[in-house]
């Protein structure tokens, strides 16, 4: 540890800019994504409370997302008492990462992927179209295998300001990630403003479910654009903050659309069914049915478009009567 009577002033006034500005721009934002944590764990309460029947891959899934998070916090909260704390006054901590910064990108890619694959499966059975969902799978690997290497890379590197040398492959990593998550969000809006059925009540739910849907997918998309324009526009290491609070805000996308549940249809609390059909609508006095229902079934975060023909309508009808 360095003596700070022992450094010149000059020294001592430039490490406090950086420190000032790049370091605590870290700092404060780690400061929130702590504050989201206390979220995230209330939401996952509520998640294994209210919806002990879901299956159990939705629950493993759940559980290793949250866990990726956890260590993600875990070794932001190190590496900040590494610097702050146990390197008081030697300000060499601040022009070199190490091992633990290291840990972001892998802890973030692994849940980055986990996360557009879970969504990409959504949009495969919602849409049903197989090359969008590849090209959405693909950028989540992508994302996986450029984590992979940014983490390689730094480890080599160490020092902040040869982060440069590293474009090629923090590109790979970040961006991929942008695209999959604004794809995720375009499609799946798209797809659902196309096939309102003329219902207010179900008409009403697919609007709640677009906000909802706009709301995370946009979310994680501008996090992780900021964090690439950053990246490359700026020499200090001020992306790292956004890379710190991007898991957790990909965790909470996962989260929040699972809890939504009882909001987008609270007669479904605590139960798994969840599916808007046409018995239940009948008694709101909407009894002229367009060509298409549009049932959505959100126990397993899946949205399944259903066509009825007039006379499967009609049958129902007199089943009902």
């Amino acid at each position: 540890m360095s003596d700070p009577d022992s450094i010149p002033l000059a020294v001592i006034a430039e490490y406090r800019t950086v420190v000032e500005t790049s370091f605590g721009l870290i700092f404060a934002v780690s400061f929130v994504g702590m504050l989201f944590l206390g979220i995230v764990v209330a939401q996952m309460y509520l998640y294994y409370t209210r919806y002990p029947r879901d299956p159990l891959w939705i629950k493993l899934f759940v559980a290793w997302v949250f866990t990726l998070d956890v260590c993600g916090g875990i070794f932001t909260i190190w590496w900040l008492y590494y610097m702050f704390i146990s390197n008081w006054g030697n300000f060499k901590v601040f022009e070199a990462g190490n091992w633990l910064l290291c840990t972001d990108p892998l802890l973030l890619g692994l849940l980055a992927c986990s996360v557009q694959l879970f969504f990409a499966r959504r949009v495969k059975i919602l849409t049903n179209n197989i090359w969008l969902t590849l090209m959405i799978c693909a950028c989540a690997l992508a994302t996986l295998a450029g984590a992979f290497g940014s983490m390689a890379e730094f480890l080599i590197l160490e020092q902040f300001a040869l982060l440069y040398k590293m474009r090629a492959v923090a590109i790979l990593w970040l961006l991929p990630g942008c695209i999959a998550d604004l794809t995720i969000t375009i499609s799946l809006s798209w797809f659902l403003r196309k096939k309102k059925s003329g219902f207010k009540t179900t008409d009403r739910l697919v609007d709640k479910i677009v906000r909802l849907t706009i709301q995370n997918g946009l979310l994680t998309t501008a996090v992780a654009a900021v964090d690439l324009i950053l990246y490359l526009s700026s020499g200090q290491p001020y992306h790292i903050a956004m890379s710190l609070l991007l898991p957790r805000l990909y965790l909470n996308t996962v989260l929040s659309s699972l809890n939504s549940r009882d909001y987008l249809h609270p007669e479904s609390e605590g139960d798994n069914s969840g599916i808007i059909t046409a018995s239940n609508l009948r008694s709101l006095g909407n009894r002229h049915p367009a060509n298409a229902e549009v049932m959505v079934h959100v126990e397993a975060h899946e949205m399944v478009d259903t066509v009825k023909s007039d006379t499967d309508w009609d049958i129902q009808q007199k089943q009902a009567v």
